[in-house]
């Protein structure tokens, strides 16, 4: 039997997310495929209300605000909404920002779409499913935030191994060798909680500033730079530039973004 990550692990993996030099960093991610927000209005029965779970700085939460009456953006980190109210600058009153854990949320029922944007692997989803089955039959989830940048996969992911070893020293959870099965079940474990209706996989091209690139790096848990510290996070960050520079034009980047969606009605109990 494979074996998920303790809850206590995600959540002290996603504490990250609270700090202000994370969520400034936030704006850096690549964007998802247009695409895909397109067949999420198709999917959509209506477009009254919507939810975006773990919204971060608001990437889905601002784009579905243009076609619903009302979207509430939630998260559990106050830096990651600051940032999103920052971005969106008022212009749409109709964005709810909620800071908050969907396992805790107390909102109304009756969502037309609930969404999670390379958030879902996150909440603890014994509490959260039985709520989204009482809110909402259609549940969105996102991925695909993450490319591989021009330097190809095998350059990419032993740049990667290699700095993984260097925070292994100073991060006790990444002591833990790399089980890509075990990866694989995470990403995928809240499955088992859906009645899936469908898949689907987007791609677009983003051109990215190999200096943003490097920036996107310090967004996610693993390259804080609180994790980091200083002098390391500058060094990863020489590294990186170095690689990437050979593919830059111009200091541009050419970035392949697959995204991919899979939605479907949330369960009040896993399969099996």
């Amino acid at each position: 039997m494979t074996m998920h990550r303790s809850q206590a692990d995600r959540d002290a993996a996603g504490a990250a997310f609270a700090e202000a030099d994370v969520a400034r960093s936030y704006y850096a991610r690549p964007p998802y495929a247009p695409a895909l927000y397109q067949r999420l209005l198709q999917l959509a029965p209506g477009r009254g209300r919507a939810l975006d779970l773990g919204c971060g700085p608001g990437k889905v939460a601002i784009a579905l605000a243009d076609h619903f009456a009302e979207v509430i953006a939630l998260d559990p980190s106050a830096a990651m909404l600051e940032v999103g109210r920052a971005a969106d600058a008022g212009r749409h009153r109709n964005i709810v920002w909620v800071n908050d854990r969907g396992e805790t949320y107390a909102g109304e029922t009756g969502f037309d779409l609930v969404t999670a944007g390379t958030s879902i692997h996150w909440p603890d989803h014994t509490v959260l499913f039985p709520k989204l089955a009482g809110w909402t039959r259609l549940l969105a989830v996102i991925s695909g935030d993450c490319p591989i940048p021009p330097c190809g996969e095998a350059a990419w992911l032993g740049f990667l191994k290699r700095w993984l070893e260097v925070m292994a020293k100073v991060t006790p959870e990444l002591r833990r060798p790399h089980d890509p099965i075990r990866s694989d079940a995470e990403g995928s474990r809240h499955e088992a909680w859906m009645d899936i209706g469908g898949r689907e996989t987007f791609r677009h091209v983003f051109h990215q500033s190999a200096r943003d690139f490097v920036i996107c790096q310090h967004s996610r848990a693993t390259w804080s730079r609180a994790a980091m510290g200083e002098a390391l996070a500058a060094e990863f960050d020489a590294a990186l530039t170095a690689l990437m520079r050979p593919f830059a034009t111009d200091g541009m980047l050419e970035l392949k973004i697959v995204s991919d969606l899979t939605w479907g009605a949330p369960r009040p109990t896993p399969r099996g």
